[in-house]
């Protein structure tokens, strides 16, 4: 136990210093200006207008706006996310089968809702769907409620259409929101509003990780964090209808052919003839689809390690999983960090992203008996995480045009759901399975990375050029 609690500190501290080097590196530093200098100032006032810029209120207080709309989001994923299984499982006392069921239907509807998600949301606009995420997922909560499995099934359809949303429009209403506000002269990047959501949302994991497992201790119900979630998904659908303004896709009101087929046509002609946005799709569908195996398979393959060992007691997940949440932060913060927010640079830092990824994953397998080092290399995974999201929406924000971003980014999720589900497809008992899964994607992300190496090539061609 001492060991977890260890790493958990140790992390923290990395975390404290990394925030400490980057809100240094933050603050301006404006050379000390000579007595000449002073005097021009005064004898030519309009030399200090010689350099205009966007009030910094304006792009702050749009970082709020934004920051505490998508992290309520999120905060209501958090805190219902860890205790799903157990609640199906044990509260239900649902077979396996009927779990497994439960959990593809989430992906399925993730897979057949990406495709009109995009189309809905650019015609009707983006704010509004990001409202219907609040309700759908707080249907998907309240149908735990039920024990008919009908109810349950159509509670994970919900579930499932809820994160196509969460992982696009919300990044596509900030985007657009951004460019429209003409926020590119304000100092504030892109890339800065990404790694700021990356960490805040790591904080706000740990919090309602915490907050859940509490909740359940005093209640004694499992349920409980769903039913707080609800509150959560209530309070962030009134902030963003009260503080966010609606923004529309470019075909929205052009009267231009919008049918769902032609959407889909439409965004998969862009993947495909845009060589960039290919590399992009292939390296979120393997990164993210790995990153979701991954969290059902780490607890699984610690508990085998921690067996091989001779150690028969369960291993302590809440600090585990706090230490992923801590690594992950620092993962943002090493983007923060790193990057100087150009495309060549982000696109570099995706590709080490990868391979760092690939390594960990293959060497979880070889590590397979030394419950420890498997713990480490999953902590580097989830440096990864932290360090891929900011990078990877990046990217999409500066490659992808606003015309087609919602549909693209929806339709980009269909490759994601069917690499899940077919993985979930083949599972069996024992470590054969999960083992074959960190092979197989291991080998996948550096196929990725190859395809990114080459593809986004360009982009640094062109920056030292």
């Amino acid at each position: 136990m001492a060991f977890y609690e260890l790493n958990v500190f140790v992390l923290i501290v990395v975390n404290v210093v990394l925030f400490l080097r980057q809100h240094e590196r933050s603050k301006p530093q404006a050379p000390k200006p000579s007595i000449d200098e002073e005097i021009s100032k005064v004898l030519n006032m309009e030399d200090s207008e010689t350099e205009p810029q966007l009030p910094s209120g304006a792009a702050k207080i749009f970082v709020k706006q934004y920051l505490i709309g998508h992290l309520l989001a999120f905060a209501g994923d958090w805190l219902q996310g860890p205790h799903l299984y157990a609640v199906y499982k044990y509260d239900k006392r649902l077979p396996e089968t009927r779990v497994a069921l439960l959990y593809a239907t989430g992906f399925i509807a993730a897979a057949v809702s990406a495709t009109a998600a995009g189309q809905l949301a650019d015609r009707f606009g983006r704010r509004r769907a990001c409202l219907v995420y609040c309700a759908a997922y707080s249907a998907c909560c309240l149908s735990l409620l039920s024990d008919n499995i009908y109810i349950l099934l159509a509670g994970k359809w919900c579930g499932g259409v809820s994160t196509t949303l969460l992982y696009s429009v919300f990044d596509v209403w900030m985007i657009t929101e951004y460019n429209k506000r003409g926020l590119q002269s304000s100092g504030v990047s892109l890339g800065t509003v990404y790694g700021w959501l990356t960490s805040l949302n790591s904080v706000v994991a740990i919090t309602t990780g915490v907050v859940g497992e509490m909740l359940v201790g005093w209640t004694g119900a499992k349920v409980s964090p769903f039913m707080l979630a609800t509150v959560v998904f209530m309070l962030a659908a009134i902030w963003i209808s009260s503080t966010w303004p609606e923004n529309f896709g470019s075909g929205a009101s052009d009267g231009q052919d919008d049918s769902f087929l032609t959407v889909t046509v439409i965004a998969a002609r862009k993947m495909w003839t845009d060589e960039r946005v290919f590399a992009l799709v292939t390296a979120s569908s393997i990164f993210e689809s790995m990153m979701y195996l991954f969290v059902f398979f780490w607890s699984a393959a610690i508990v085998s390690a921690r067996q091989s060992a001779g150690v028969k007691d369960a291993p302590p997940f809440g600090l585990i999983f706090a230490s992923f949440m801590c690594a992950m932060m620092a993962g943002s913060m090493i983007f923060n960090s790193s990057t100087s927010r150009g495309v060549a640079d982000t696109s570099s830092l995706l590709e080490v992203t990868l391979a760092i990824a690939s390594t960990a994953l293959l060497s979880a397998i070889i590590l397979t008996g030394h419950e420890y080092l498997v713990f480490w290399m999953f902590c580097l995974v989830e440096v990864c995480v932290g360090m891929y999201y900011p990078s990877m929406n990046f990217l999409k924000s500066n490659i992808i045009e606003d015309a087609s971003r919602a549909k693209i980014y929806n339709f980009m999720r269909i490759p994601l759901s069917v690499f899940v589900i077919t993985a979930h497809s083949f599972a069996e008992e024992g470590d054969h399975h999960r083992n074959n899964v960190f092979l197989i994607f291991g080998g996948a992300l550096l196929a990725a990375l190859f395809v990114a190496q080459r593809f986004l090539a360009q982009e640094r061609r062109s920056a030292t050029s």
